[in-house]
Parts: C-alpha cells; sequence; structure tokens
C-alpha cells in the first residue's frame, strides 16, 4: 500500500503514477505466466494508483480553490460536478470534464473502469486463456477483454495519458 505524500501533493502523484508503471511492468513480465487471478489484482492496482493520481489533482485543486466537501469524493465526476456546483472555474477541472465526456479519452475509460469495480463483481472477472484448439474462438476472442495483448497496450497508454495529463496540471497547482 502506498503511503501518503503530504509536505508535497504534486511528488504525491507522481508516486501514484510510478507505482502504476512499476506494477504493469510487473504484470507484463514477472507475472505474465501468473494465475489470472493474481494478474487482474495487479490489472486492478495499475487502474487504482491511476486513477488515484486523478482524484488527487483534483483534491489539490478543490483545496487550492476551497470547495467545500471536495475532500471526501473519490469519483472524478463527483469532483468535477462540485467545482460546478460551487461555480469554480479551474482550468485543470476543465481539462479533467472535457476528458471525462469524451468516451474516447483513456481518462474516460479509466473512470468507466473504476466505476465497475465498484459493483458487486468489481474486478472479479475470469479471463480465459487463449487456446488453439478452436481457431475460430481464437479469431473472435476480443483483444481488448481484460489481460489481453489490447487491454495491456491500453493500460500502458492509460499511464502516459495520466502522466502528460498530470505534467500538464501541475504548473497550474504550483502558480497558487
Amino acid at each position: 500500500m502506498s503511503r501518503m505524500v503530504r509536505e508535497n501533493a504534486v511528488s504525491g502523484l507522481r508516486e501514484r503514477i510510478y507505482f502504476a508503471q512499476a506494477l504493469l511492468r510487473q504484470l507484463t513480465r514477472e507475472q505474465a505466466d501468473a494465475v489470472p487471478a493474481v494478474r487482474l489484482a495487479l490489472r486492478g492496482a495499475v487502474v487504482f494508483h491511476l486513477y488515484s493520481a486523478l482524484v488527487g489533482l483534483a483534491r489539490q485543486s478543490a483545496n487550492t480553490y476551497q470547495v467545500a466537501g471536495a475532500d471526501h469524493l473519490f469519483s472524478l465526476a463527483a469532483l468535477v460536478q462540485a467545482f460546478r456546483d460551487s461555480e469554480v472555474e479551474a482550468p485543470e477541472m476543465a481539462i479533467l470534464g472535457q476528458a471525462l465526456a469524451d468516451r474516447a479519452d483513456l481518462i474516460a475509460w479509466l473512470d468507466g473502469e473504476m466505476q465497475g469495480a465498484m459493483g458487486a463483481a468489481g474486478l472479479a472477472r475470469r479471463p480465459a486463456p487463449p487456446s488453439d484448439a478452436n481457431a475460430l474462438n481464437l479469431m473472435a476472442e476480443d483483444r481488448y477483454a481484460p489481460l489481453a495483448e489490447g487491454d495491456l497496450e491500453r493500460l500502458s497508454n492509460a499511464i502516459q495519458r495520466v502522466s502528460e495529463l498530470v505534467e500538464h496540471c501541475v504548473g497550474y497547482l504550483e502558480e497558487w
């Protein structure tokens, strides 16, 4: 479990992204042949750390702009709405709001993954490994199913997207 970096919010955000990168490396290298449950747990941890970096960014912004009640929110949509309700316009929240509204954006995908994880089934999906036994099934396989090649690529791209977004928005946080 990660420790809270209270002295510097920006280093805490970067630390969460680092953890996501390290966990994805572990998922794709050391644990590549592990049982699906272990790999799904690592996948969930990658998603969690990326999402927590975004929530941390939004909460830091809320703290800067004194948006009431935002320190207890853990959904990006709820944090964006808290800013709207408070009639506070912050550039970083506008960027997050736009990313959430664009279903093709990896930020929106991460949000969907976290919201899905809060359901009863959560991240407990059980992917079946590819099998050469039935070539037709292999061709029809979903490249973006959890732990499939496309999913791991999307996780890597999400790390890049979150990292770039945080670095872009850090300037807004540091201005104040």
